[in-house]
């Protein structure tokens, strides 16, 4: 038996142990996810995550579930703005390569095209990859300051505008949630409009009441621009007492967290107004 080809066994068991691994990995990381509003429980479901991109780099369901993991951690489990911006950072460079998985968008991408014309390449299948990382972008941008918002706000722009032509319902009204937060936290010379704030809110909460996160976004950008802080209370204290969806099958986390978030920022009402 040649050297060359004892090495050719040893990389073929190895591949096919990791291959048999990762049904069971994946089982894990999904056991764990479910408990995504415990910050222990993410940090170990992102872990087991990474392990599996490592194993197949350009399976885009891993990519965004990494995407969606660090960005519920710099959302909800640390309040250090560095880790914040660390943990934002960490998803929207996941979400980068979710989408330059499709080799036209790299392309554009790699030759400096718009990227409102590269976005056109992405497909219905790659809607998750963009609204994630437009996510994660907008959050970072936010935590960041001014400059590190008008540095991203063309490539966040164009990532919502292609999820609103593929498949506008996205993520119980994401899209409209989107918009209302944009018209109403813009300057008054970008375009601010309060009234389509409040339209687009209105909408996404039409869409999908069972996602809490709406109204505590509404309350903290909208409800503080309209100056209206008996609208703030109400917003905050419907998310705190509803227990309709704390376990709805794919919101119970994200509500739960919500409804941790709505009361921390009814505490400390003095910071918006």
């Amino acid at each position: 038996m040649t050297a060359l080809f004892k090495i050719l066994m040893l990389f073929t068991v190895s591949l096919n142990f990791a291959w048999a691994q990762t049904p069971a990995l994946k089982a894990d990381a999904l056991k764990l996810w479910e408990k995504r509003d415990v910050a222990e429980s993410l940090s170990e479901a992102i872990k087991k995550f990474e392990e599996l991109h490592k194993a197949a780099p350009t399976d885009t369901e891993y990519l965004v579930y990494l995407t969606r993991g660090h960005l519920l951690m710099g959302d909800y489990h640390v309040d250090n703005k560095d880790d914040k911006l660390k943990q934002f950072e960490k998803a929207f460079s996941y979400g980068d390569k979710a989408l330059e998985t499709n080799s036209e968008y790299a392309a554009r991408i790699k030759k400096n095209d718009e990227v409102k014309h590269a976005v056109k390449a992405l497909g219905v299948n790659e809607v998750p990859q963009m609204y994630w990382t437009a996510a994660s972008l907008g959050k970072f941008a936010k935590a960041n300051g001014i400059l590190a918002s008008l540095k991203y706000k063309n490539k966040i722009l164009a990532l919502i505008s292609r999820v609103e032509d593929l498949k506008p319902d996205y993520f119980f009204g994401a899209v409209d949630r989107y918009w209302g937060s944009y018209y109403a936290a813009i300057p008054s010379l970008a375009g601010k409009d309060l009234k389509k704030s409040k339209k687009h809110f209105e909408k996404s909460l039409t869409m999908a009441p069972e996602y809490l996160g709406t109204k505590v976004l509404k309350a903290e950008i909208y409800s503080v621009e309209k100056d209206d802080k008996n609208e703030f209370k109400t917003l905050l204290n419907e998310v705190i007492s509803d227990s309709k969806y704390d376990s709805h099958p794919e919101l119970g986390p994200e509500n739960r967290m919500e409804k941790i978030k709505a009361k921390k920022v009814l505490d400390n009402q003095g910071e918006y107004f």
